[in-house]
């Protein structure tokens, strides 16, 4: 058979598959679509989110770690334009952050849009499609960034068939709920709410327990790492793993908020431990990314630094005005080298000032630290702070450490600090401690680093270095001017609420301005 032959054969196959699909109703069998227009696999609980979002006009998912959420959304977001009549379908989607929409969501869409050869062209965060006419284009789908996040935003769309996708519909503000509904008004749309349950509350709990939502719950138990469901290699590498969940079950403990959300799929028990200095639910609210100070030449930057000794790590974290940036560890049994890496870091981050604990052998680091930043000129200030010594504080706090650890809780449950910086094994560094009150005063006591070492599984360095970055001796937030901190407090009347940091109350946050530094803001 000649090429001639080959190729003609091969144009009649092609041009009898395009009057197939033309004949077969994908809208009504997104797993089909799946299979035979985008060329991939979807597993048992992937196609059920494509199933309900074809049969229910709500569908809110809460998943595990790495369960393929953001994949199946983006598969949906495709599969929903592809198979309605051009011209009368629309995807929207959002998410909390810039990266969640462009590199995550949107990046899987164009992947998918490409492979499959799929109508129109597609970008970061839009899709654009030929006119019934031939004649131009229009916009069919787009992904909104965070500085669009009002509910205005959402204004303006309509179209037949609308998907509206809230991915990491955990963390999206409440206005965009609220708009979501307005925007997918009539019988043919649909709503699809896609996320882990790292929250107690909030419009994403609301959904998984209403009855207005088809809820559906991927837990590690429902993957194909533990129910032996046979996928192709490249899908199961991306999931989790037998081995990842057993040893955050080790890592976290079966109790903690994480372990639930993060390989349970479950909505975390809002009293897990009353004793946390900071909770799970806290710190969870708290990861936010705040955008203002990253190219702010006068954010404030201050590092906290928490030396290790006999070879532990030594950690030193940026704090960029409200949020935590860089984060960095070494680990050396030469203290002089370590004063080399941490002033590697000082000067390559532009750090002002330093935090450092000077307990043990940290006393030597920071000395030497400073003399070192004189000789080269730098106008870093090397700050001692002692966590065994007494607090300022005395009849609240026991020593500086537990000082330092509630000024944190109070900038978790305040949300007045940016945690997205952190990890999820630092946050459990950071929610792992506990507290107990130890008189009748109400004077608080964090457990030893030893307790926290053996149930963590390794010393909490990352946390001390982040509360040290964040802590001026004050109970709040350093403020590049500090009573910009206190600027709408009525400094003349009491506090009449219980509060660690007694003193007149600051308007419309629950803590209060500790009365030694009061009376020198009146002065």
């Amino acid at each position: 058979m000649d090429a001639y032959s080959l190729d003609l054969g091969s144009a009649i196959i092609d041009q009898f598959d395009d009057l197939t699909r033309e004949k077969v109703d994908y809208a009504a069998d997104p797993a089909r679509w799946a299979a035979e227009r985008a060329k991939m696999h979807i597993w048992s609980k992937q196609r059920e989110v494509m199933e309900s979002i074809r049969d229910n006009r709500r569908t809110v998912v809460r998943a595990c770690h790495s369960s393929g959420k953001s994949h199946i959304a983006s598969t949906a977001a495709c599969w929903w334009l592809d198979s309605h009549p051009p011209g009368e379908a629309f995807v929207l989607s959002t998410a909390p952050t810039a990266p969640q929409v462009r590199a995550i969501l949107w990046r899987t869409i164009g992947r998918i849009h490409r492979s499959a050869g799929l109508p129109g062209r597609c970008n970061q965060t839009e899709w654009h499609m030929p006119t019934a006419d031939g004649q131009g284009e229009e916009l069919v789908g787009i992904g909104r960034k965070p500085s669009e996040h009002s509910e205005g935003a959402f204004q303006g769309i309509h179209a037949r068939y609308v998907l509206v996708i809230l991915d990491e519909a955990q963390g999206v503000p409440d206005v965009l709920w609220h708009a979501t509904e307005s925007i997918a008004s009539n019988n043919k749309a649909r709503i699809l709410a896609i996320g882990n349950p790292d929250v107690t509350s909030g419009p994403y709990v609301d959904a998984c327990k209403s009855e207005l939502w088809n809820e559906i719950h991927i837990g590690y138990k429902h993957t194909p790492a533990a129910t032996g469901e046979p996928v192709p290699e490249e899908v199961a590498d991306g999931l989790i793993s037998q081995e990842w969940a057993h040893d955050r079950k080790i890592a976290w403990g079966e109790d903690s908020a994480l372990y639930q959300s993060k390989v349970l799929g479950e909505i975390p028990k809002g009293d897990i431990d009353p004793w946390r200095v900071i909770s799970e639910e806290d710190a969870a609210k708290c990861r936010y990314k705040d955008t203002d100070y990253e190219d702010d030449p006068e954010a404030v930057r201050i590092g906290g630094i928490d030396v290790g000794g006999g070879g532990d790590r030594t950690v030193i974290v940026e704090r960029v005005g409200i949020a935590v940036g860089r984060i960095a560890s070494f680990s050396d049994r030469d203290p002089m080298k370590t004063v080399g890496n941490l002033v590697h870091h000082i000067e390559e981050w532009g750090l002002s000032k330093v935090r450092i604990d000077v307990a043990g052998i940290g006393w030597g680091v920071a000395g030497r630290l400073r003399e070192v930043l004189k000789e080269r000129h730098s106008k870093c200030v090397v700050q001692y702070v002692n966590f065994a010594n007494k607090s300022g504080q005395p009849k609240r706090f026991l020593n500086v450490r537990a000082e330092a650890w509630w000024n944190g809780r109070e900038l978790s449950r305040t949300k007045a600090w940016s945690l997205a910086g952190l990890d999820d094994d630092a946050i459990a560094e950071l929610t792992m401690p506990r507290y107990e009150v130890v008189d009748s005063s109400g004077k608080v006591k964090i457990e030893k680093k030893d307790d926290i070492r053996e149930r963590l599984g390794r010393s909490p360095d990352i946390a001390d270095a982040l509360l040290l970055a964040f802590f001026d001796g004050t109970g709040n937030a350093e403020a590049p001017d500090p009573r910009e901190a206190y600027r709408n407090a009525d400094l003349q009347r009491p506090t009449s609420q219980y509060s660690h940091f007694g003193g007149p109350p600051i308007p419309g946050l629950p803590i209060a301005i500790p009365t030694s530094l009061g009376g020198r803001l009146t002065r």
